[in-house]
């Protein structure tokens, strides 16, 4: 199965209509928001894809029970909201946070339950691996160039080879 993973969108429409569109390239049958999406508008961006979508909040998500009823609204449910999600997919055990607490995030990747961590927060995209545990950062749609922050990425995640790639957008 192959997961899209994407994180701090910010209302940055335009960089999430082009993950969407390298998310229907790349096939992928599921996708992992790791949190601070802010607008309820911009949920209808992710429409296209046809998959499950999770949406972690953040700590900048923006006004949740707007989000809650705008999905509601216009019949999104294939989407899911929550503050963290633990789930199996094809068989690999993930677990999703949005990260914003260092020590929660560490203690998910070196628990031992997981095939993969998925947080974001940070803005720093990157792929680790700790024992037998794939932590992965997809970094933020947010343009952050001339800070110490990555260019805007999402990341691919496959179950099949429990590996991901970071994509710059």
């Amino acid at each position: 199965m192959i997961i899209g993973i994407l994180s701090d969108t910010h209302d940055q429409t335009a960089r999430v209509q082009k993950a969407v569109a390298l998310f229907i390239a790349r096939k992928v049958s599921f996708v992992i928001h790791c949190g601070d999406i802010v607008s309820p508008f911009t949920l209808k961006l992710y429409r296209d894809l046809r998959c499950p979508v999770k949406f972690l909040f953040g700590n900048n998500t923006g006004d949740i029970f707007l989000h809650l009823q705008y999905k509601e609204k216009h019949g999104f449910s294939e989407y899911e909201f929550g503050n963290f999600f633990s789930l199996t997919l094809e068989g690999k055990r993930i677990a999703a946070y949005h990260g914003d607490q260092p020590a929660i995030t560490e203690a998910l990747i070196k628990c031992g339950e997981y095939d993969c961590v998925c947080a974001g927060h940070d803005h720093r995209s990157r792929i680790e691996r700790h024992g037998d545990t794939l932590f992965v950062n997809p970094g933020t749609l947010a343009d952050m160039t001339g800070s110490a922050m990555t260019p805007p990425s999402v990341a691919i995640y496959n179950t099949h080879i429990n590996e991901a790639d970071i994509v710059l957008i």
